[in-house]
């Protein structure tokens, strides 16, 4: 007994280990040279802001946008009529639904039981089939543009999207640094 759940604690901290970055997915303008922008605002209101009102991810998002746009050397300007470029951000919480097929085990209280769930036993011993498993999550989704404030036109999109776990949801604000920041790693 005391075997099985340390063989299960250590699972959860190698999957933990093994945990993926974002998914990034960057769209751009065909020839759009970005030395031609140097001043950069933030729609009002941001796409996060569906409430009337500064969300506090519309905060941190500000905040590090901003940070990052800065350090690519673009300048911020508080008037929208100032800016070169615009910029915009979005993010969206999915109920997702993942199947696996998985071999049924002997039912019942057999010999054989110690085995499931840490290696297969030879094929026709010990199983009687396969079944379906589901599993649901969420799917989080952060979206920035930027959009050239005097043709009014999308110039640049930047999408992360991954699961989104416990640890997340406690730290939302570091969550959302971290997927920035991913993003503008692919900026031009």
């Amino acid at each position: 007994m005391l075997i099985r759940r340390l063989s299960a604690i250590l699972l959860v901290l190698m999957l933990a280990a093994c945990a993926s970055s974002p998914k990034i997915d960057v769209l751009r303008s065909p020839g759009l040279d970005f030395a031609d922008y140097r001043h950069f605002a933030f729609v009002e209101p941001l796409g996060t802001d569906r409430a009337g009102y500064a969300s506090l991810i519309s905060q941190q998002l500000i905040f590090s946008i901003r940070r990052e746009l800065e350090l690519q050397g673009f300048e911020f300007v508080e008037d929208a009529a100032d800016a070169d470029f615009l910029v915009n951000a979005y993010t969206s919480l999915d109920d997702r639904i993942r199947t696996r097929q998985v071999t049924d085990p002997y039912m019942g209280n057999t010999y054989w039981d110690y085995r499931y769930g840490m290696y297969t036993v030879w094929p026709g011993y010990g199983a009687t089939g396969t079944r379906t498993e589901l599993d649901t999550y969420s799917e989080g989704h952060l979206t920035i543009d930027l959009i050239d404030a005097q043709r009014n036109v999308m110039i640049w999109e930047g999408t992360a999207r991954d699961e989104v776990k416990g640890s997340v949801k406690r730290d939302v604000a570091r969550a959302v640094d971290d997927a920035v920041a991913q993003i503008f790693k692919r900026f031009p």
